[in-house]
């Protein structure tokens, strides 16, 4: 019986009779601290000069932890893009699904949050890392889209649902992936549903994007994420991006049809 590796290894070979390249980001989120997960996931994008891109907690960025992306970026700017992640990733919810940025919250505590998470991300970083916004838990409401405009933010970048975020400046690129089920406590989902989930994106969608969470991979996740990298990386479709390089392409990747 084929491994789930040879699985996907068809599958990307199928996809090479499409026209069109494959377009794929990694986000990993949740960056806050120096810490030994984060340094193997680097080494593993670097290693192979994949990129990647990073969701900053501005408001919990230890010193140490600034000092390693600040490092790892002037090291390789091409490969490793630091985005904002939410403010504090703090829940303001009272009821409901946890969220910073929900319907509990006015579009003035809001838009005063994301800006100083913006000062933040300067004071750390200069102009060294690129205007993308990640809500902590992939989810906001629209005043959080209005304050992301007016606030001059590029992307925005949550989980793709069953319709994209348009009618602002700034463009939607989500991911469609996650590695992981959330429900009582994180762990890695089985090789056989990451990969038939990804045989499927890869059959209809451009643009994909896979969801990291560093302070929850184990070795199992790490040699796993290893495998996916090196099959990803064999097939000569696949083009490997970040926010700012999906945003230079001549098509706009917020606007496929991820749900066909």
């Amino acid at each position: 019986m084929n491994s789930p590796f040879d699985q996907l290894k068809a599958a990307l070979a199928r996809r090479q009779q499409q026209s069109d390249p494959l377009n794929l980001f990694f986000r990993d989120d949740d960056v806050d601290e120096d810490e030994a997960t984060l340094r193997r996931l680097l080494e593993i994008f670097l290693r192979r000069e994949a990129p990647i891109n990073l969701g900053v907690i501005p408001g919990r960025l230890t010193a140490a932890g600034g000092e390693l992306l600040a490092q790892s970026v002037s090291a390789a700017p091409a490969l490793i893009e630091l985005n904002q992640h939410g403010w504090l990733h703090l829940n303001h919810e009272r009821e409901g699904r946890k969220c910073e940025f929900g319907p509990g919250r006015t579009y003035a505590e809001q838009l005063a949050d994301i800006a100083r998470g913006q000062e933040r991300m300067t004071e750390a970083f200069g102009s060294d890392w690129f205007p993308v916004f990640i809500p902590p838990w992939n989810r906001c409401v629209a005043d959080t889209h209005r304050a992301l405009d007016q606030l001059g933010f590029r992307a925005f970048s949550a989980k793709r649902g069953s319709s994209v975020v348009t009618g602002y400046r700034f463009k939607e690129i989500s991911i469609t992936l996650d590695l992981f089920n959330w429900l009582d406590g994180a762990s890695l989902k089985s090789a056989e549903e990451i990969v038939d989930e990804l045989s499927a994106q890869l059959a209809r969608q451009q643009t994909i994007g896979v969801m990291l969470h560093h302070k929850v991979m184990d070795e199992q996740a790490f040699t796993f994420l290893d495998a996916v990298l090196d099959a990803f990386a064999s097939s000569p479709d696949v083009r490997f991006h970040t926010f700012q390089s999906l945003l230079r392409l001549g098509d706009d990747p917020s606007q496929e049809d991820l749900n066909k």
